[in-house]
């Protein structure tokens, strides 16, 4: 059986920058490539290759700075030997759309990274922070007929509530609750740029 070099969350840094671009590279559709840039959908697709410095400030400022019709929310990006796999974020709180569609955690998988468990490791390895701690019971949603996503939301203790219709054209979406309350996690400085540490 093949061992697989641990995951990490590490904060977003320029160090990372041609890991990123090979990352982003991969993807085919302009829907991941938003998911992965991660500043919404207007968003220009060449924002991180015209200036990554200015990118990854804008990613570390949305912690304490909300952005224009966000919320603020605080982004990982999920590294492996080294080369960036992944990216999580946590929303700190919810607005109407959330609330119906986005919950308090989204994230998307590098395509040549899929199909190796990271899609249930990193919402694992979030969970145990201490921002996902201080939210306490958070919600999560996969569109209705996403089977992987939403087995990975119930393997991370994910109960179903309801099913919410968004309109035509858009798939309906499954939104489930995980509750952190009582249970027990790491301290909020585990998380640095270097990583996730054990």
């Amino acid at each position: 059986m093949e061992v697989r070099p641990a995951l990490e969350l590490c904060r977003p840094s320029v160090e990372l920058r041609d890991s990123y671009l090979r990352g982003f590279l991969e993807l085919t559709s302009d829907s991941d490539r938003l998911a992965w840039i991660y500043l919404g959908d207007s968003a220009p697709l060449d924002a991180p290759h015209r200036d990554f410095d200015g990118y990854v400030r804008v990613l570390l400022e949305r912690e304490a700075v909300r952005p224009l019709e966000f919320v603020c929310d605080t982004v990982y990006w999920a590294v492996q030997a080294g080369e960036m796999v992944g990216r999580i974020a946590i929303r700190h709180e919810l607005n109407d759309f959330l609330r119906k569609a986005g919950g308090h955690i989204g994230y998307i998988v590098r395509p040549s990274c899929r199909n190796r468990g990271l899609a249930s490791e990193m919402p694992r390895q979030l969970l145990l922070l201490e921002r996902a701690r201080s939210i306490g019971r958070l919600l999560l949603t996969c569109d209705e007929n996403n089977a992987a996503s939403d087995r990975t939301i119930v393997k991370n203790g994910g109960v179903f509530e309801s099913i919410v219709d968004l309109g035509p054209s858009r798939p309906r979406k499954k939104r489930f609750w995980i509750d952190l309350r009582g249970q027990p996690g790491l301290s909020s400085d585990v998380v640095t740029s270097g990583g996730l540490r054990s």
